[in-house]
């Protein structure tokens, strides 16, 4: 239902401090002065929330027994020893575009990665990273997770999960949409190192739209 008519009066001045408001026929939201050169435009300040599952693919059956996986994952293989082999980009790209937090830098997003990961043939030790970019500026990511310590891979897959409690955007990642790789690392060539990310997979935040 449309807001009333009553609400909201014209020609009346606010005191310095007090938040102005503008309404879109339904709600209010606050107002926000965004500059350009000498001139200040108002426009409606909305933070929208955003889940982001890089996973890709839903659990067919909504859940899995504790400690397991299923379904299909991104596959990463890297086959040369001491080289981080990276996966394609998976893009974020809602309809709507903005600012972390409505900051270039110093927004927070938070989430959980989960990722598969095991050897082509035998046992090897291998290691993950998981990088971060807007969308127009890959060429100079964020890393979300380091590489890790190694860890003894065989044929069958593990899982290793990382929290990503409080994560902090800066220039390379700052703004909806942006795009996230997974890099995997073996230590022996003639034994890959394959990684996947997991559906639980997940990362979450706020943008300012227009900003």
């Amino acid at each position: 239902m449309a807001y009333s008519e009553d609400k909201g009066q014209k020609d009346k001045v606010l005191l310095t401090g007090r938040i102005p408001y503008l309404g879109d026929g339904t709600n209010f939201y606050p107002a926000l002065g965004v500059r350009s050169g000498s001139s200040i435009t108002q426009v409606m300040a909305q933070r929208e929330p955003f889940i982001f599952r890089p996973g890709q693919t839903a659990l067919a059956n909504g859940g899995v027994v504790a400690g397991s996986r299923t379904s299909s994952g991104t596959i990463t293989t890297a086959a040369s020893a001491d080289v981080t082999c990276w996966g394609s980009w998976i893009q974020y790209a809602p309809v709507r575009a903005g600012k972390i937090d409505g900051l270039s830098t110093g927004g927070i997003i938070s989430g959980q990665i989960t990722i598969g990961h095991k050897s082509a043939a035998g046992t090897v030790n291998g290691k993950v990273t998981v990088r971060i970019a807007n969308t127009a500026n890959t060429a100079a990511p964020t890393t979300v997770v380091a590489l890790s310590a190694a860890t003894s891979l065989t044929t069958a897959e593990t899982f290793s999960t990382y929290d990503l409690n409080y994560l902090q955007t800066d220039s390379a990642f700052n703004a909806v949409p942006f795009s996230l790789a997974l890099g995997v690392q073996t230590a022996v060539a003639a034994s890959a190192a394959i990684g996947r990310i997991m559906e639980s997979s997940y990362l979450q935040g706020e943008f300012e739209p227009g900003t």
